[in-house]
């Protein structure tokens, strides 16, 4: 009897250990699906929504641990040792979540950017005002040094996404660039990774490509299939990167100076959200993608209905999202 009974006493345990594991691995795909919709959308970074979700830094050493050294011992210690050095266990299940939303919202952020911006934009606004919570809990003390970064980051960032669109026809070569940029942007906080796109002209080629991707799984075309493999091919090589070489510096930035590192990516972020406030009236009407050559303007200024009630629901579902996200690792 009570052998049996230590026996149900140990199955629970090891369940209930085997459903903690599971849960925080629902929970980081969770928190990787929220980076890749932020990373569709120009104006918020998915290293914003990484930040205040209590994963960056684990995120940016993680991949900084992968290297030429690493796949050496994955074939010479195997793959458990190789899955361990690179921190698989949580890396796995947050890329898993960044590729699912690339891939599978890309139309829904398409329709969305067009047809519902006011709800859009006050959601991630919301959240972004949120991250600065954050930010003062981890700088705390705030010294001299400290605003000089915040204002050298706010001043890069405002030059970044107020710069004029580059109109330069794509190739391979070019699609890799932007790739390389654009996923070195998604990583810092505050520096949109699709803005980077935009600027660069390559916005809409790509979420063409990636909307292009998902109809073939309904519908096999293989020149549509050829076609955007290859650009999204060179576009994610470049990425990688892009990603490796930036996480390798901001990781040792964060170690060796980390309420430094973190008063640069307030000023970026701080730099940036102009880009995501609700009401901003179109200069260019002919694009219906574009989010830089706005006018920013009060709601009772807006070309079209404010709809303030949208705007503060959205905003009210923004700040408790992130209050949320931002305790669940605990």
């Amino acid at each position: 009897m009570i052998f049996l009974l230590n026996t149900h006493l140990v199955n629970l345990l090891f369940n209930l250990k085997t459903l903690r594991k599971f849960h925080k691995k629902i929970i980081l795909f969770l928190k990787g699906s929220i980076m890749g919709i932020a990373d569709l959308i120009p104006g918020i970074s998915g290293g914003t929504i990484a930040l205040i979700t209590n994963i960056y830094d684990e995120l940016i050493h993680s991949i900084n641990s992968i290297s030429l050294s690493s796949f050496i011992n994955l074939k010479n210690k195997g793959l458990k040792f190789f899955w361990n050095e690179i921190n698989g266990k949580f890396l796995f299940p947050v890329f898993l979540g960044i590729i699912f939303s690339v891939f599978f919202f890309s139309k829904l952020i398409s329709w969305l950017i067009i047809n519902e911006p006011i709800s859009l934009w006050s959601f991630f606004f919301a959240i972004t005002i949120s991250s600065f919570y954050y930010f003062l809990k981890k700088i705390r003390d705030f010294k001299v040094i400290h605003f000089i970064l915040i204002s050298i980051g706010t001043v890069i960032s405002l030059i970044i996404t107020i710069s004029l669109n580059l109109n330069i026809s794509p190739n391979f070569l070019f699609i890799a660039f932007s790739g390389f940029l654009a996923m070195t942007a998604m990583i810092l906080p505050g520096i949109s990774g699709a803005y980077i796109l935009l600027i660069l002209g390559m916005y809409s080629i790509i979420l063409k490509s990636l909307n292009d991707f998902q109809s073939i799984i309904f519908k096999f075309d293989f020149e549509i299939f050829i076609n955007s493999f290859n650009i999204l091919f060179f576009f994610i090589l470049g990425g990688i990167l892009g990603l490796k070489i930036m996480s390798k510096h901001i990781s040792l930035l964060l170690k060796n100076h980390p309420k430094k590192t973190l008063s640069f990516l307030l000023g970026l972020i701080l730099g940036s959200i102009h880009k995501i406030w609700p009401w901003q009236n179109k200069i260019d009407s002919t694009d219906l993608f574009i989010t830089k050559n706005k006018l920013i303007v009060l709601p009772n200024n807006y070309d079209g209905p404010p709809e303030l009630y949208k705007a503060f629901l959205f905003m009210g579902l923004g700040f408790i999202l992130f209050f949320k996200l931002s305790r669940l690792k605990k």
